[in-house]
Formats: structure tokens, C-alpha cells, sequence
């Protein structure tokens, strides 16, 4: 068995799996002493990025205990890098196979197994797909900046303060509204386009309404 060693995962539920620019400081990150690793064709590595599968049991005693945290020695249960020479994705498994979470690799780790990948010999594994994962449209931030305001729009709906829904709306499109309904509506369908500096311009003021004035 292969091993790739001293790299840092950042391990997310099923639904998300972030880039190393997408990392932030509150994520729980791993630092790994060392991990198993496998070399696959491009073919399964996309299927693995795109849906959520289960492993067989046989795959399941081959990879169990082996990785090993680099600052208390601890074993994770059922964690396996695979790689294609181009791309890579840490994954951990329940006991019956599942995935749990995933993991991309920071720029430097998969650059490192680029090289490592032209002495392995490919790995066929199998597994099977349960269903297919959601695409994000937005890289993590912007996802965040736009559940915001939509959470704040509908606070402001909801608690009936127009005078603020009022403003926000005057601020994003430059027009005066006094249909909430039709604000609401509005402002809405525009966080569903592509994301623009106006909606990070609306995301600051929102942020900046909340901090308190000395």
C-alpha cells in the first residue's frame, strides 16, 4: 500500500467540498502524519467529485486504522486519498462504506502527488452510487454573502420593518419602492443571478447596519 505523508484536510459533510482558497480559519483542518493513497483513471476520480457512493466491505478492511493524525498519533477510521496525476480528493467512509465526508487537497499536496503519481500503478476500485451530488453555482463566499441578505430580507419582511426594506431596495437598484411585495420579489430574483459588486456592495451595508456605534 501507497502513502502519501504530513498533508492538511479539511474534511466536509457529503454536500460540500471546498477548495484550498475556499478554506477559512474556523474549519476544523487535519493534519495528517500519514494516509493511504491510490492512483485512479480520470474517469472514476469525476465520478467520486460527483456522487455519493458506497465501498464494498473488502475496500473498507484494506484502508481501516491506517491514517494516522500527525499531533495526538490517533487513527482515522476509514480515510483514503485518490488521485489521477491531475487532481486529488481525500475521502472518509462510515463502516458500511458510505462516504461521510470529503476533502480537496491544498495546491502544494497535489502538485507533490503529481509527481508521485508517474511511479504508482493504477488502482481499480469498486463501489457503488447512490445518488448524485448537488453543483454549486457560487464559490463558498459568495454562497455566504447571498444567504445573508436573503435571510436578512426575510427578517425584515417578516418583523414588518419597511423603512429598512425600503432603503436596502433604494440602495441596490437606485429606485424608490413602496410595494413590499414587490421589493421582496425583487430583490430576491436578483440574488439568484451571477454574482455582481452591487450584491457585495448591499452584502457590506447590511454587515455594516448591525456593528455598533460609539
Amino acid at each position: 500500500m501507497y502513502y502519501y505523508y504530513d498533508i492538511l484536510l479539511n474534511f466536509q459533510d457529503n454536500e460540500n467540498l471546498y477548495e484550498f482558497y475556499e478554506w477559512e480559519e474556523t474549519d476544523e483542518i487535519d493534519f495528517i502524519k500519514k494516509i493511504p493513497l491510490y492512483r485512479i483513471n480520470s474517469a472514476t476520480l469525476k465520478e467520486l467529485i460527483q456522487y455519493r457512493v458506497k465501498f464494498n466491505e473488502e475496500f473498507i478492511k484494506e484502508i481501516k486504522d491506517k491514517t494516522v493524525l500527525k499531533s495526538s498519533l490517533k487513527h482515522l477510521k476509514n480515510t483514503f486519498i485518490v488521485s489521477d496525476g491531475k487532481d486529488a480528493l481525500a475521502l472518509e467512509l462510515k463502516d458500511n462504506g458510505e462516504v461521510i465526508s470529503r476533502s480537496k487537497l491544498l495546491l502544494s499536496d497535489e502538485l507533490n502527488l503529481n509527481e508521485i503519481m508517474f511511479t504508482m500503478k493504477e488502482t481499480k476500485i469498486t463501489y457503488e452510487k447512490i445518488n448524485k451530488y448537488k453543483n454549486r453555482k457560487n464559490i463558498r463566499q459568495i454562497e455566504k454573502i447571498k444567504k445573508l441578505i436573503e435571510c436578512e430580507i426575510d427578517t425584515l419582511y417578516e418583523n414588518k420593518n419597511q423603512s429598512k426594506l425600503k432603503y436596502i431596495y433604494y440602495e441596490w437598484f437606485n429606485v424608490l419602492n413602496e410595494n413590499m411585495e414587490e421589493i421582496v420579489k425583487k430583490m430576491k430574483k436578483e440574488l439568484k443571478i451571477n454574482f455582481d459588486e452591487n450584491q457585495k456592495r448591499i452584502y457590506e451595508l447590511i454587515r455594516k447596519s448591525y456593528h455598533k456605534v460609539n
